[in-house]
């Protein structure tokens, strides 16, 4: 069982990182062995040329490109340290791909991408904030499906695909 003080302290104390921290001091100690995020149907990547990294098994990984793809990764390995035993098998893919929604949904708006990281970083850690709403206020994280595909628009914008989104008889 979650201790909610805990995993709130967690988030805040992220939150302040993000504040006084440069973007160079925002490293987890996994980043030697993987500087930016690929799993859970998520990329994080520096690479805007689009190469050099190879869609998920299914071909439809969330793909996130930013200039500020180290401390974005180094968010996303101390959200999953926050959260702990709460991510498992069944709710990583909607956790995950959320985040990376929410960093999405930010550089959408804010284009060209801002030269400071931190914006980027409390869009994410924000939605991250609403999992543990959901988390206290439900006893746990939904669980969702273990795949879930995304929609690419002509512009590049992509969007989570629903159940209800998909025509299975096609």
């Amino acid at each position: 069982m979650v201790d909610h003080q805990i995993l709130a302290n967690r988030l805040i104390d992220l939150g302040g990182k993000i504040e006084t921290k440069t973007a160079e001091d925002l490293r987890h100690l996994q980043q030697t062995h993987m500087p930016e995020w690929q799993g859970a149907d998520v990329i994080i990547t520096s690479d805007f040329t689009g190469t050099g990294h190879v869609s998920g098994f299914w071909g439809h990984d969330l793909m996130v490109r930013t200039r500020h793809a180290q401390p974005l990764t180094w968010l996303f390995l101390e959200a999953r340290d926050a959260f702990g035993d709460e991510l498992d098998f069944r709710n990583k893919y909607g956790f995950y791909g959320s985040l990376a929604e929410a960093a999405l949904a930010h550089l959408a708006q804010h284009q060209p991408e801002d030269a400071d990281h931190r914006s980027l970083l409390k869009a994410v850690l924000t939605q991250a904030f609403s999992f543990h709403a959901e988390l206290r206020k439900h006893g746990s994280i939904s669980d969702n499906a273990n795949i879930i595909l995304h929609s690419t628009d002509e512009e590049g914008r992509q969007q989570r695909l629903g159940e209800n989104d998909l025509d299975l008889d096609k």
